[in-house]
Order: C-alpha cells, then structure tokens, then sequence
C-alpha cells in the first residue's frame, strides 16, 4: 500500500492486477475486491479468471484438496464481472477482464473464448441488465 500510495503522490499512474476466484474466494470475498479497489489511487485495473495450468503447484493442490477451487462457467464468471464492474469506482479505467493461457498448458476453464469475444459479452450483459461502472458504488461507500 506504501508503494502504491508513493507512486500516486509523485503523479505516476498506478494501476493493479486481480485473479477472480482463487482457492478459498467466495463471491462476496471478491465482490469486496471492488471495493478495496475503489480505495486506492489506482487508475487502472486488469482482471482476469483463475486459471490452472499444468506442471503448477496449483495444479498439484487441485489434485489433493479440489474443494479449494470453484471455477466459475463462462456464464457465470461473465455475471461475476458485471457485479464487479457495478461496484467499482468509473474512475478506474479496466484494461482487461480475462487472460489466456496456451491451450496446451491450460487444465481449465477452458470456455473457447477469445478475448475480445469474452468483453463483447461483458458489454451485452452490462446492456442487457440496463448497468454500468460504478453503478452500485454509491450504495456500498
């Protein structure tokens, strides 16, 4: 928080990175990300999905203890965004939503989307639900 604030003050643009859903997040413990988020001088954010890869640690934990995880559908992780987005500051510019790891190397998800294919659902939802950024910030501050 130190580095983050430092770099603020000097007028430097900040931004954060965020993996939605690790072991032990529950829908709420990330929706409270936004919130957290919206505390910081960040102008910038990248999200993007859990994603397990083979050869990790992760992986090897998924074997022994798969209640740790919940991989989220395309669907629903496309709901989780929203959720996200309502709750988090339209100051705070998103640059990304997923990541993409080598088909090869990913054990999941695995929902076949590009990401530009995946942010054009995020907008249609976002119209479908008649919502935007920030729209439920006021409510959680």
């Amino acid at each position: 928080m130190d580095a983050i604030n430092a770099t603020a003050k000097r007028g430097i643009y900040t931004g954060a990175h965020l993996i939605l859903g690790l072991p032990g997040e529950s829908r709420e413990t990330i929706l409270a990300h936004a919130d957290k988020m919206n505390e910081l001088p960040i102008t910038a954010l990248k999200l993007h999905q859990l994603q397990l890869v083979k050869g990790t640690i992760m992986a090897k934990q998924m074997k022994t203890n798969p209640e740790w995880f919940q991989f989220y559908t395309a669907d629903e992780y496309i709901d989780l965004t929203v959720d996200f987005i309502e709750r988090l500051s339209p100051d705070i510019a998103i640059e990304r939503f997923v990541s993409q790891s080598p088909k090869d190397l990913l054990i999941s998800p695995d929902w076949g989307l590009k990401n530009f294919e995946f942010v054009a659902k995020v907008e249609k939802r976002l119209e479908e639900r008649g919502t935007w950024q920030g729209k439920l910030r006021a409510k959680n501050e």
